[in-house]
């Protein structure tokens, strides 16, 4: 475990490091920073630090720079100074770019995520939440053709769904309007989840009660959520933007960047760990053996969803937790299906 002389050097350190993206020099250090110690003091707490793993020095005359270890010390310092920050001067000076998105679920989504990038200066990441976690407020038939009916499904995200469903029967068309009496008094303010489970049960039991009209509701209301889901793919917003920034001027970092925005399962990974996390996550890719040695992840849980900003290891991790902690809580008011705070 860290002292506090050692844990306020690294942090010292490891912040004259992001700031400069070269090595720190202890001398250089001890006269930029209060530290009320001498040279001779801070290379021998640079020296524990090097021991423990925290930091490195790549040259015998270089100062030293840290470790994906000592990075994360780092990080989740800032994150929780973050944490505790109030938000409301940013949040007003942004206030009209987190709240200009188009209507619907889908726009909302994508909205929030370039604005997040744009904000960051980096890569932002959306794990959109499972169908299944969808709150329907409404699942409604009309007729379309003889034998046909569109089925609309609507989620109080604002997320709207249409499947046309053949019937056994034409059905008039008050039919219908009684179908849709039962259907919605089955769906209103129910996951997806739990509607598809409710509704799976009640058929099994009405084919034995054999109410005609009843049986034919559940059917339909069965086929027209039995493929329902929401893209299952990572939204990614501000690549171009990280790539040319002077942190991925080598040819070996930006490789290892589109790589890891390229792939899928990682991206997917990687925020599925977060969900399960809960909180504020600060993902290395060197120490965590994940994504390549010059990337880092901060992201946190919405609901059923993630979102995140993928950048370098140097990124400023006190400015980019807030502005992921306030994408979230952006994406938690749309998914709940009320007007985002601002």
């Amino acid at each position: 475990m860290l002292s506090h002389r050692a844990r306020r050097i690294l942090l010292a350190a490891v912040g004259d490091f992001i700031a400069s993206g070269e090595p720190v020099a202890s001398r250089t250090l001890a006269r930029l920073h209060d530290l009320e110690l001498s040279p001779a003091t801070v290379r021998a707490v640079f020296a524990e630090l090097e021991a423990g793993g925290y930091l490195t020095k790549p040259h015998a005359s270089a100062g030293r720079v840290p470790t994906d270890k000592g990075l994360r010390v780092f990080a989740e310092a800032m994150i929780a100074v973050a944490e505790g920050k109030s938000l409301e001067g940013d949040i007003a000076a942004s206030a009209a770019l987190w709240s200009a998105s188009d209507p619907g679920f889908d726009a909302a989504l994508r909205h929030t995520t370039r604005v997040l990038a744009m904000l960051s200066g980096s890569a932002a990441l959306l794990r959109p939440p499972p169908g299944e976690s969808w709150v329907l407020r409404e699942l409604r038939f009309i007729a379309l053709r003889p034998r046909e009916v569109l089925a609309v499904v609507v989620a109080t995200n604002g997320a709207v769904e249409n499947r046309v469903l053949a019937v056994e029967e034409t059905l008039s068309a008050a039919d219908l309007e009684r179908a849709n009496n039962m259907i919605q008094a089955r769906v209103h303010g129910m996951t997806l989840a739990q509607v598809r489970s409710t509704l799976a049960q009640e058929l099994e039991a009405e084919r034995a009660r054999g109410d005609r009209l009843e049986r034919a509701a559940l059917s339909l209301g069965q086929q027209a959520l039995a493929s329902l889901s929401s893209p299952s793919e990572v939204m990614v917003e501000g690549a171009a933007q990280l790539i040319a920034r002077p942190e991925f001027a080598s040819a070996e970092t930006t490789r290892q960047l589109v790589i890891a925005l390229e792939d899928q399962e990682l991206l997917l990974d990687l925020l599925d760990r977060t969900m399960a996390a809960r909180g504020m996550q600060v993902v290395f890719g060197g120490l965590d053996n994940t994504m390549g040695s010059e990337l880092s992840l901060v992201a946190t849980s919405f609901g059923a969803g993630a979102v995140g900003v993928i950048g370098s290891t140097r990124m400023d991790y006190g400015q980019v937790a807030p502005l992921v902690r306030q994408a979230a809580a952006q994406l938690a008011d749309v998914l709940g299906g009320r007007t985002p705070k601002n």
